[in-house]
């Protein structure tokens, strides 16, 4: 079958010769893959932000303005979605963070922000399409594999974000070592090295160069890879596409919006959002570029996706064995003795706190991660569109206030905000899962995506 034509499991021409099952892990490769390369560059670019374009705060500005942008663009992400198919939505996208990186040849205000909006409104349907995609694929093959849908929902996000954490590698792993030939004085006992803004441009141009290759092999891959699914619903005339494409996803999404489960799911991605825009925008700045040089930036945010992606591949079967809200509580405590840690830290170069930190960082990001997406896919296995769109909206959200934390706050200021959301979280989190876990014991359980209005 080729990667164009509309995926259609358990269909005999799919089953014949690779069957539903390697059909199903086709594309959950192809797109972890392409996913993957594309962010190899916007995460290697998003880690440097703060330090190459810290001149009147462009970098964390610009990263500010890109995820106000996918908050807004989530409302009609599902329309979007629907319109395109999963497929050429997250072509589409992949041609905007293209567009955004060759931005980044010249980084000024009428460069970079532009782009930032451009990608901004085209991450929503990026990562709702990746959603979208994991999701439909798990309940359509799960009945073929004699599987519940869950634990392959769960495994799939696994897969998915075990790949995800390893675009961390790549992409850091360049600007390390090309931007190690750039740098002078690197160590800087009480963290006053700036040395980040004055790297030559030619290694600027190299490292952006890099970076277009990377998304290159992944819009490759992905045309390659992924199939399309089958649009639901045909239409005739233009009423019917804006009855279908616009009207009924809005009003869906404004649905799932005051739902109250997605509200308090909602908290889980925006602490998601939170500790990763402080581990990008604040730590790699004040902690690891301004200590010890921008060069190590790299290395420390490799040791942050190994963590990760190791992570992610125990939880999708761990899972399988131990309850979600162990894992939920562990992330709440890790982040919460780390950002403690710091507080008491007296903020001088060091290497060990550079790549111990990501350590515990990367173990508490994969799980936000991993139990978010898949939990919304399982609270939500009919309305998959609007809640990964609304879900994806609170994570840009808590991208937004980190950002902005990050440029206007101080340094003790940001970890009380990241210590009072994580409380709040985990606690948030736990009165879903005993919801969930009551409703579940009903005859007639609401699991199954019918809860919109209750």
């Amino acid at each position: 079958m080729a990667a164009s034509d509309n995926l259609k499991l358990g269909d005999p021409a799919n089953t014949c010769c690779r069957g539903p099952g390697k059909t199903a892990y086709k594309n959950v490769f192809g797109l972890s893959v392409s996913v993957m390369l594309l962010f190899c560059a916007f995460q290697g670019l998003q880690s440097l932000q703060s330090s190459i374009n810290s001149s009147g705060g462009l970098g964390l500005v610009s990263l500010a303005i890109l995820y106000v942008f996918f908050v807004i663009a989530g409302f009609v992400t599902p329309g979007i979605v629907k319109i395109l198919g999963t497929k050429y939505a997250l072509m589409g996208g992949m041609v905007c963070h293209f567009i955004y990186v060759a931005s980044n040849y010249y980084s000024d205000w009428y460069t970079l922000i532009p782009s930032s909006i451009l990608l901004g409104f085209a991450s929503g349907p990026i990562w709702a399409a990746v959603s979208v995609h994991l999701t439909e694929i798990a309940v359509k093959v799960a009945p073929i594999v004699k599987e519940t849908h869950q634990n392959l929902i769960g495994q799939f996000t696994g897969i998915f974000f075990l790949f995800f954490q390893l675009s961390q590698i790549p992409g850091n792993l360049a600007s390390s070592l090309i931007l190690l030939y750039s740098e002078s004085n690197v160590i800087s006992e009480n963290c006053t090295n700036f040395s980040a803004t004055m790297i030559e441009h030619k290694y600027i141009y190299i490292l952006i160069s890099v970076f277009l290759l990377f998304d290159i092999a992944a819009i490759v891959i992905l045309a390659l890879t992924v199939d399309q699914l089958p649009r639901e619903t045909p239409f005739r005339s233009t009423k019917n596409k804006f009855q279908v494409f616009l009207l009924t996803p809005l009003i869906d999404t404004f649905k799932v919006l005051v739902n109250w489960k997605m509200f308090f799911v909602g908290f889980m991605f925006i602490m998601g959002g939170l500790e990763q825009s402080f581990i990008f925008g604040t730590f790699t700045q004040k902690y690891v570029s301004e200590c010890v040089g921008v060069s190590r930036v790299g290395f420390m945010i490799i040791v942050l996706g190994l963590t990760s992606a190791a992570m992610s591949a125990l939880l999708s079967r761990l899972l399988k064995y131990v309850p979600r809200f162990v894992f939920v509580i562990a992330a709440g405590l890790i982040n919460s003795g780390l950002l403690i840690f710091l507080l008491t830290w007296k903020h001088t170069a060091s290497y060990p706190l550079i790549f111990l930190f990501p350590i515990g960082w990367g173990i508490a990001d994969a799980i936000w991660n991993t139990i978010s997406s898949s939990f919304v896919g399982i609270l939500f296995p009919r309305n998959s569109d609007p809640a990964y769109s609304i879900a994806r909206m609170w994570l840009a959200l808590g991208f937004v206030i980190g950002f902005i934390a990050a440029n206007f706050g101080d340094i003790a200021a940001r970890v009380y905000l990241l210590l009072a959301v994580a409380v709040v979280t985990v606690v948030l989190y736990l009165v879903v899962e005993v919801m969930v876990y009551l409703q579940s014991k009903r005859p007639q359980s609401l699991l199954a995506g019918d809860e919109i209005n209750s």
